[in-house]
């Protein structure tokens, strides 16, 4: 039996190597003979599973790993379609999240609040700007976060930014410290590292 603090282990298909399970990209067989990406570990079905980076799953298409797992030689599988299904997945759990801090109350969004909060005694955890904010506002609020040592990611465009916190357009939001903050982080350097960005 076991124990209380056992977590489930997979391998993962590029790099062959063991991992908590939770740690890993799951992906199922759909009844359509395709392979999907179960970033939330909810679909049905055998798993098959990557690291979260870009090298292992390239190396688990070229190996032809999938269809080894769900045996199914005939099996199309592209890593181009793997890669933008799992930073669609990564995108949606980070909303999912920022929707959930708003109901918590601890955003701050709007580059003049997020300004005066990385300058006054606000502590703030993570930034996120918004892909289309200008270069100097995006500028100034990156470098005051540095200086302070808080990570600063790029996500969405101001119109969906504002959407997500149901407001106008917002080019800037951040997060007080606090466990959604640090699951936020969490998945933007997993998205970072599957975009090739880090």
């Amino acid at each position: 039996m076991p124990s209380a603090g056992h977590k489930p282990q997979r391998t993962c298909l590029g790099c062959r190597q063991s991992y908590d399970q939770q740690g890993l990209a799951r992906f199922v067989l759909s009844p359509a003979a395709e392979v999907l990406v179960d970033y939330r570990s909810r679909l049905p079905g055998r798993g098959a599973y990557t690291c979260l980076n870009l090298d292992c799953l390239e190396q688990a298409v070229k190996r032809r790993q999938f269809q080894r797992t769900f045996k199914s030689q005939g099996l199309q599988v592209s890593f181009e379609q793997l890669k933008q299904a799992l930073l669609s997945s990564i995108e949606q759990k980070i909303v999912n999240l920022l929707g959930m801090a708003r109901k918590s109350g601890v955003v701050v969004s709007g580059s003049n609040m997020i300004l005066d909060a990385l300058t006054g005694s606000e502590t703030l955890a993570v930034v996120i700007l918004a892909h289309d904010v200008s270069e100097g506002i995006g500028g100034k609020v990156a470098r005051s976060a540095a200086a302070r040592g808080i990570p600063d990611f790029q996500l969405l465009d101001k119109e969906a930014l504002g959407r997500m916190l149901g407001k106008e357009e917002r080019s800037v939001v951040a997060l007080k410290v606090g466990p959604l903050a640090e699951s936020v982080k969490t998945e933007m350097s997993r998205y970072k590292k599957i975009a090739g960005e880090i």
